[in-house]
């Protein structure tokens, strides 16, 4: 009796013993150890006899028992208990999977109408779903993926499951658990980590989140052509009286599609706030779901993979909160400016504006700030008493031959091209 071969594994967990029935079928040693292949072999020669259940014949003969015994530590210390009948009572809601490369879980949160069917899900999977094209693969995501690859999400689920079976047999009957084995011996308390080759990581998507971030990465890039660019501007509101002044500058330099604009508040910006042929991206849309920080990554991935001459920030909170975290390494092959308006006045009187937030924070890092008038770089300067060599880096471009030599500076080319 063999564990399926279905995803390319050819590697015996059992032997028949000649009787030509496999019913008392002969474990293959494992790298853990005799006592755990003592309990596969038991379960195997326990299991329910042939031509009894349908169902149960089906999924036992896809059934990875040392699989399950790792995931079931209850199962795995109660010898009465056998592991196919137990995942077939569990039903949808096994969290225990039968096999390496299938997951009840997400087969049934694709394809939730066989949640509440006669047929278990694993069952209904091998007799009609396979077939019909359904995804069972552990790993979500995997659709977004393929959109990336230009293949099909059963090609991306085909190719995971023929990595993981075969880190699978290294670590079951390879070098590779032999040597985690050996380490064992060593050190007991690393036996604890066995139960964890059950669900190794697969890259490159070995959380649901890095597809999340590869897809959204995918979806800008899509949308800007997949070209490069000169100059992007990462704003809020396209429509910025700074943005509005720096596009008709540049737009003076360089023709409209070497220039992207990158917008990354919520909501729905009017095309009429972009000049006609300046390529934008609605990254806010693109990366909807993702977390303030895996956010922040895919913004800098997707500006550094324009390769431009130059980032000017305006406005943008999202880029702004970036720079922290990312900003040293972005700089390091990127020149980073950021555009600084004039504060205004909130309901209650006071101040508010990006200035009070984020300047002092980033004004050593950047290789310049953009004021909009006179009166806010004097300002900027003055309030955070900025030392002559930083306070260089602030200029106001009010005066249109100031903006044009700004202008000039952002064009000088990459950093990495100096």
């Amino acid at each position: 009796m063999r564990r399926s071969d279905r995803n390319g594994s050819h590697e015996a967990w059992t032997a028949p013993d000649g009787s030509g029935n496999g019913s008392a079928p002969t474990v293959v040693p494992s790298n853990l150890g005799p006592a755990f292949d003592e309990r596969v072999g038991d379960a195997l020669r326990h299991q329910q006899p042939r031509g009894q259940d349908a169902e149960y014949d089906l999924v036992r003969d896809h059934f990875d028992v040392a699989h399950y015994l790792l995931q079931a530590p209850g199962v795995m210390d109660d010898p009465s208990i056998d592991p196919v009948r137990h995942f077939l009572r569990l039903g949808p809601a096994a969290r225990c999977t039968p096999d390496p490369n299938f997951s009840t879980e997400s087969y049934l949160k694709r394809h939730p109408q066989r949640r509440d069917g006669d047929v278990h899900p694993y069952a209904a999977w091998l007799t009609e779903g396979k077939a019909a094209g359904e995804v069972g693969e552990p790993v979500m995501g995997i659709e977004k993926l393929a959109k990336v690859l230009g293949i099909s999400p059963e090609e991306v689920a085909a190719h995971l499951a023929e990595r993981r079976s075969d880190v699978h047999r290294r670590l079951h009957h390879g070098k590779l658990g032999e040597m985690f084995a050996k380490a064992v011996e060593v050190e007991p308390l690393i036996g604890d980590l066995w139960a964890e080759i059950a669900r190794p990581r697969m890259m490159p998507i070995p959380w649901l989140v890095v597809a999340d971030q590869l897809g959204a990465l995918y979806s800008c890039q899509e949308v800007l052509g997949f070209k490069r660019a000169r100059v992007v501007l990462v704003v809020e509101d396209p429509a910025h009286h700074l943005a509005v002044r720096l596009l008709r500058a540049l737009q003076t330099e360089v023709e409209a599609h070497d220039i992207v604009v990158v917008t990354t508040a919520p909501g729905t910006v009017p095309s009429a706030a972009t000049p006609p042929g300046v390529r934008r991206v609605d990254f806010a849309t693109s990366a909807r779901g993702l977390g303030p920080l895996m956010a922040q990554q895919v913004l800098v991935e997707l500006l550094r993979s324009l390769c431009v001459d130059a980032i000017v920030g305006v406005g943008s909170r999202l880029l702004l909160d970036a720079l922290t975290p990312y900003g040293r390494a972005l700089r390091s092959s990127e020149r980073v400016y950021l555009g600084f308006a004039g504060l205004r006045r909130g309901r209650y009187g006071q101040e508010v504006g990006a200035s009070v937030r984020y300047f002092y924070r980033h004004v050593e890092l950047v290789d310049g700030v953009i004021a909009d008038t006179a009166s806010t770089a004097v300002r900027l300067v003055e309030d955070y008493q900025l030392p002559d060599d930083v306070a260089a880096k602030v200029r106001s471009v009010a005066d249109d031959r100031v903006l044009a030599e700004m202008v000039g500076r952002l064009l000088e080319g990459r950093r990495d091209d100096a």
